[in-house]
Formats: structure tokens, sequence, C-alpha cells
């Protein structure tokens, strides 16, 4: 239980100590330890009944135990029954933080099977027309031209989420 300190904590079970009999000593010595790390035992109502002989035993041994009783908005013990056990249930307040948002942005893919595919074209094309050109500022261009084309085409665009403490 001293690795919960500070932290807020919900259990809920059957403990088989009845939560009625204030008197015996198993409930003294949970009602102290409960205490002890400021937790309260928040069903009231009896949560199993038992047929002993010809008498009904009542009992109050399923129970949410909690350090965080203001967060809660109801407890019940619910008419249906589990086995000789009566359902409990709880309903807390709390927010869930909305995640944070991320903006979309348009990389290329520049995945390791997109680098193998441009570099095994770049091996088998052919630069002998460009070679052979006589025009250097010619030769430039249409090799800039191709270069750019078959980089879009083996490097197609791809969007992805992006968020200020990632990288994408």
């Amino acid at each position: 239980m001293n690795k919960l300190k500070g932290k807020k904590v919900i259990w809920i079970g059957d403990i088989n100590v009845d939560q009625n009999k204030i008197n015996d000593l198993d409930y003294r010595k949970l009602d102290s330890t409960l205490k002890s790390f400021n937790m309260v035992q928040i069903i009231q109502n009896y949560t199993r009944v038992a047929k002993r002989g010809n008498k009904f035993t009542h009992s109050t041994i399923d129970v949410i135990l909690t350090n965080c009783y203001s967060e809660f908005n109801s407890s019940e013990v619910l008419q249906e029954q589990i086995g000789d056990h009566y359902a409990i249930q709880c309903e807390l307040e709390f927010k869930v933080e909305k995640p944070p948002s991320f903006e979309k942005v348009a990389i290329h893919d520049y995945s390791t099977n997109n680098i193998k595919a441009f570099q095994t074209y770049l091996a088998n094309l052919d630069f002998t027309p460009l070679f052979q050109s006589s025009n250097v500022d010619s030769a430039c261009l249409i090799l800039e031209e191709n270069l750019n084309k078959y980089h879009d085409h083996f490097f197609p665009i791809k969007t992805v989420k992006k968020h200020e403490k990632f990288i994408y």
C-alpha cells in the first residue's frame, strides 16, 4: 500500500469482512488499515444474502474502497444477483484529457524499398543521349527534368501527422 501513497485508489471486490459487524476484530483491523491510508468503504447496504438453516443472513462483504470519495457521483447495491451476492456499482466524476492535436504535413516517402527501386532505375538508365549532346545547358535541363520526374514517381507524396514533440 505504500506504493499507492499520493495516488487515487479505488478497490472493488469481495473482501469477506462483514462491514456491518463493527465490533468484530477483522472489521476493526481492516477499518484501522483503511484509515491509515485515508481510505473509506462506500457501500452502505448489504451485498450478500445467505440461507443458514431456516435463517437468512445479510452481510456487506462486497465493497468499494477508495481514497478519492469526493470524486464519486454515486454508489449503490443493484438488485441483480450474481450467485448469492448483489452487484455493486459506482459512478465517478472525471475528465478525459484530449490528446494533443497533430498537424498533417505532406512529405516524400523515402522508404527503403523506394530508395532501392530508385537506385535500380538509375543504375539501368542510359545516359548516352546526354553525353552526346553538344549543348551543356540543354543536357542539364533534360537531366534535371528526368530526375525530378522519376524522383516524384519513386518517392510519392504521403501525408503524415506531425507534433511538436515528435519526429514524423
